[in-house]
């Protein structure tokens, strides 16, 4: 019995001293074994994804062309980001911003919105009954309206500063006008609005003595006149030339005749621009649009169109002010001898001349945009310190 129990308890300890070696087995031998599956395994997913990410770029490759300066153009573009916003940043600083409502009762609105700010407007569709488009030029704000359904009476008036497009050009055009001023100047009265300018397509021998007695230097409400045609009342003041712009295509006409004219002045080297009624018009500017040299006949038409006390230059003072790139005759006699010339020009020579029109008609359009900025901020916000 006494031997029986000796070994029992011989056998018990040599139980307890194999698990414990089993266990210490596991603990120090155990991981190491894990540890190579546990790495394949990730090298597996990491193989997985390499070949997912080449698949992607093979299936980029296939559908783009491969630029190696990509990386350097993204860096570079980065770096302009964020320069830009830096200067916009230090140049805003302490400012508010500044909103102004444009509302286009005439087509020149489109001239002004499509054209020189290079807006876009909601919905595209011309006949549509309410248009509207937004767009900012340094801190102001610009929100635009146009269409049938613009009534005096019958839109919010939500902003404190508005520039008004009219036509003066025909005496009905002109009682229109005078509704949507007469309208203004009760939003004025009644403070719901603060500060309005016009930008009007005026009469064409410069008879607009109807809008001097809402002029504010008159004892009216409008405080700025951006005004169309060599007006003499140009003062760069509180009076500033407009160009009149590209004509609106009416609806009538067809997208055919459209693209014929279009290809007309794309294969044109000159566009020959006779006097009507006034000397500036239309064609100046579609021809500009498509590279193609304006010929101007450089006379002054019949009314009271001249000079003023800023420019000394009529007619076209506008554009000549800006180094416009044209051919200036005085009479359709001197076409001959500019044709003659046209013979001598090479291809090259051309080419390059429709280049620089229209680096310039884009130069000229931003100027504009800048210089109706400068002047809406300088006046309207110098007068509100006032």
């Amino acid at each position: 019995m006494r031997l029986t129990r000796k070994r029992l308890c011989w056998f018990l300890i040599a139980l307890y001293c194999l698990f414990s070696l089993y266990a210490a087995y596991h603990v120090f031998f155990g991981r190491r074994r894990r540890a190579p599956a546990a790495s394949l395994r990730g090298l597996r997913k990491g193989a997985a994804a390499a070949r997912e990410r080449r698949g992607r770029e093979q299936s980029t490759l296939g559908s783009e062309e491969w630029n190696p300066w990509e990386g350097d153009e993204k860096n570079e573009q980065q770096h302009r980001f964020k320069t830009s916003l830096q200067i916009l940043n230090k140049s805003t600083k302490g400012k508010t911003d500044f909103h102004v409502q444009i509302w286009g009762k005439a087509a020149i609105g489109l001239y002004l919105w499509e054209h020189i700010f290079e807006g876009s407007l909601d919905p595209t569709d011309v006949t549509a009954q309410w248009r509207e488009g937004n767009s900012v030029v340094g801190r102001t704000h610009y929100s635009f309206i146009t269409g049938p359904a613009v009534v005096p009476g019958y839109f919010p008036i939500d902003v404190n500063n508005v520039v008004l497009i009219l036509n003066g050009r025909e005496k009905a055009k002109v009682f229109y006008a005078t509704q949507w001023l007469l309208y203004a100047q009760n939003l004025v009265q009644t403070q719901k609005l603060q500060h309005l300018a016009v930008v009007l397509l005026g009469n064409e021998h410069c008879n607009n003595e109807w809008i001097n007695q809402f002029l504010k230097r008159n004892g009216g409400f409008v405080e700025l006149l951006f005004i169309i045609y060599d007006s003499p009342w140009v003062n760069d003041a509180d009076i500033f030339q407009w160009p009149l712009g590209v004509a609106t295509w009416q609806p009538q006409e067809t997208n055919e005749s459209l693209k014929n004219y279009q290809d007309a002045l794309l294969q044109s080297d000159l566009t020959l621009c006779p006097v009507g009624v006034n000397t500036e018009c239309y064609r100046i500017y579609e021809a500009c649009s498509y590279g193609s040299i304006p010929v101007v006949e450089d006379i002054m038409t019949a009314g009271s169109c001249g000079n003023t006390s800023v420019y000394r230059n009529a007619p076209l003072q506008l554009l000549k002010s800006m180094d416009a790139p044209f051919i200036f005759i005085k009479n359709w006699n001197e076409l001959p001898a500019v044709l003659e010339r046209e013979k001598t020009l090479i291809l090259q020579e051309k080419i390059q001349r429709r280049k620089m029109l229209l680096h310039w008609y884009q130069r000229f359009k931003t100027e504009l945009k800048m210089r109706f900025t400068n002047i809406l901020e300088s006046s309207f916000l110098m007068n509100n310190k006032g």
